[in-house]
């Protein structure tokens, strides 16, 4: 789905974590903003624009709604700073990149997980890295579980040598590799004297990354090169991340050359956008499917026949268009293409299509009538719900107007429930929404990843106690699903695989616990006059969303 819900998914996922990405910064005037000498604020170095709603001096990885999210790094992910053990590809899908660790292999009918680590790493207050902190930091996932936002379940860590790690599971794991390798690595000799590891704050990081914490103020902050980076060091000397207050802000110092980096909706990308220089570039690689996200345990979201009218009586094309995005087509809620391969036999090729007097009649042949307002009532009451987003995310605004207006023809009712970035991933958590936009995970790798993370029952939460991994939101309930889910880690071959997967495709396609309306990408806006090296649709190595990956692999102009 999208990313985390944040603009980075909503195409940034929101999803994406990009939810849990946002870092909050006081809805600061474009003006305020703006860096002083121009755009990359000096020489080598490159302004990054980015969203916030409060940004303070927090860059404790594992928390939510910290400073390190202005740099686009999900909650609980690796990033600039800290860096993961592997970094994946969600472009190059299964082209997954070494990065702390040289090398992994399975083994024991993957229950066991061998990392062979980078040698001659350093931390940037001179200490030398190894497996102890890599074990560190996973035994204190284990240990603060509130921490453990990719929701690693590992049987124990240990370092049979300074190079390599162990990871031993209760049952076969493989699937879950991307989550496993994604944890953002901390020292040992700093953070085993932290008291409380939920409640610090960290405000003067100490990370193996490429870059490293310089200046810091209200409103923006920078990022300077590491120069012991274990790796070839950056070629750009410094990233400035400037905080806005939403998606037309952060466009707005992309337009007039004030920002250098972005990762968000641009409206009418080639003529605001584009037009305005040659310089510059925009790209969405396809990165998930949003849509929208039901409480299932709410009436009247809760009743299967509602939620197959909405899907019946939407005009997808309509929805996507209102942010330039694609609608989504399998009734798989896969993206296509991409997951073309892992679509069940009876599924292929099988889309969604509007059908307005088939929406009617589900409703009153589940027992709703049209009422004087011109909407269905059932039992005295109005087929009403509303949608909750935050009012920054300007694209997710666009589409909800749509759909207010297209469920109003079918006769229910939408109502709009705005929020704050930094409020939506705790109240979608904890199932305080009727509905919502955008689904607080980073975009899934792998098929099977993403139903795991949108509907595996055996992730279910009671409303009012928050899901800690933001999985399963919608609190989807089903015994036949939740035994595929368990039985999939145990499958040995890839048709078995497949052959469970075809079985989950089938639940979603016949409960549709969410309503798969566009797909979305993970937006990248770049100007190329003062670097060169951006991933592009020609050279897709990556995504274009702000990352460590590409800006190791940026040149000056």
């Amino acid at each position: 789905m999208t990313t985390s819900q944040s603009p980075l998914a909503s195409g940034i996922t929101r999803r994406g974590l990009l939810a849990g990405a946002l870092a909050g910064a006081g809805a600061l005037a474009l003006s305020a903003c703006q860096p002083s000498g121009g755009a990359s604020g000096g020489k080598g170095m490159l302004t990054v624009a980015a969203q916030s709603d409060n940004l303070t001096k927090v860059f404790n990885p594992f928390l939510a709604n910290t400073a390190q999210g202005l740099t686009y790094t999900s909650q609980g992910s690796g990033g600039f700073i800290y860096e993961p053990l592997v970094q994946i590809n969600t472009v190059n899908i299964g082209h997954d990149i070494p990065w702390l660790a040289r090398s992994w292999n399975w083994s024991n009918g993957n229950k066991t997980l061998t990392l062979d680590l980078q040698s001659g790493v350093k931390w940037t207050d001179g200490e030398p890295f190894s497996a102890d902190d890599v074990v560190f930091t996973y035994t204190m996932l284990k240990k603060y579980p509130g921490l453990n936002l990719l929701g690693v379940d590992f049987t124990s860590v240990t370092s049979p040598g300074p190079d390599r790690v162990v990871f031993t599971f209760p049952v076969p794991s493989e699937q879950f590799f991307t989550n496993v390798v994604s944890a953002p690595i901390v020292s040992r000799h700093i953070w085993s004297k932290v008291a409380d590891p939920t409640k610090y704050t960290d405000a003067d990081p100490v990370g193996t990354g490429p870059f490293k914490l310089d200046q810091f103020s209200a409103q923006s902050f920078t990022l300077v090169r590491n120069e012991a980076y274990w790796q070839p060091k950056a070629q750009i000397k410094a990233l400035r991340f400037v905080a806005y207050k939403d998606n037309e802000s952060m466009t707005n110092a992309l337009v007039q050359g004030i920002a250098d980096w972005g990762g968000t909706y641009i409206a009418n990308a080639d003529r605001t956008y584009l037009s305005r220089s040659k310089h510059n570039n925009y790209w969405a690689p396809l990165a998930g499917t949003d849509g929208l996200i039901p409480n299932l345990e709410r009436w009247p979201l809760s009743d299967l026949a509602v939620r197959q009218a909405i899907s019946l009586g939407v005009n997808r094309k309509q929805v996507g268009a209102a942010s330039a995005s694609p609608p989504a087509t399998s009734v798989t809620g896969l993206p296509m293409p991409a997951y073309a391969a892992s679509v069940a036999p009876q599924y292929k090729g099988v889309d969604f299509v509007q059908d307005v007097a088939k929406a009617h009649q589900t409703l009153v042949d589940a027992g709703y009538a049209k009422g004087g307002d011109g909407y269905y009532h059932k039992g005295g009451k109005r087929l009403e719900f509303s949608i909750t987003f935050p009012a920054a995310y300007t694209d997710i605004a666009s589409r909800v107007q749509v759909l207010v207006s297209q469920l109003k023809d079918i006769g229910i009712k939408l109502t709009i429930d705005t929020t704050t970035v930094s409020d939506i991933n705790t109240r979608t958590g904890k199932g305080d929404f009727d509905s919502t936009m955008g689904y607080p995970v980073n975009s899934a790798p792998r098929a099977f990843s993403y139903y795991n993370d949108t509907i595996n029952p055996n992730l279910y939460y009671p409303i009012g106690k928050a899901t800690p991994t933001f999985q399963n939101i919608e609190r989807f309930r089903n015994d036949e699903a939740a035994g595929l889910f368990k039985e999939y880690p145990n499958a040995t071959t890839d048709a078995q695989r497949q052959q469970i997967l075809d079985g989950i495709e089938k639940i979603f396609v016949e409960n549709l616990p969410w309503i798969p309306m566009f797909y979305w990408g993970s937006y990248g806006n770049w100007s190329t006059a003062k670097a060169t090296g951006f991933p592009t649709p020609q050279d897709p190595y990556f995504s274009p969303v702000p990352n460590p990956v590409v800006a190791l692999r940026l040149k000056p102009v």
